[in-house]
């Protein structure tokens, strides 16, 4: 049975939201105990690369959503 795109755009949106407040959490955690000690520099590329990365997993959720419905 084949999902419709309706369907898929509720269930991405879903585990998307899902994945980034899991995702913040992790990233505040690590933020907030490893970066007070490390030098200024490093902390800015820390939370520049963090900022970002949340995106890499989510395109397959992205693509997975924008999918045609098969007829």
């Amino acid at each position: 049975m084949a999902v419709r795109r309706g369907t898929r755009r509720i269930v991405g949106v879903l585990a998307m939201s899902v994945f980034v407040i899991v995702y913040i959490a992790v990233a505040m955690v690590i933020g907030a105990t490893v970066m007070p000690e490390r030098h200024p520099a490093l902390q800015i590329i820390y939370f520049a690369v963090a900022g970002f990365a949340w995106t890499l997993p989510c395109m397959p959720i992205i693509r997975w959503m924008q999918r045609a419905d098969p007829d």
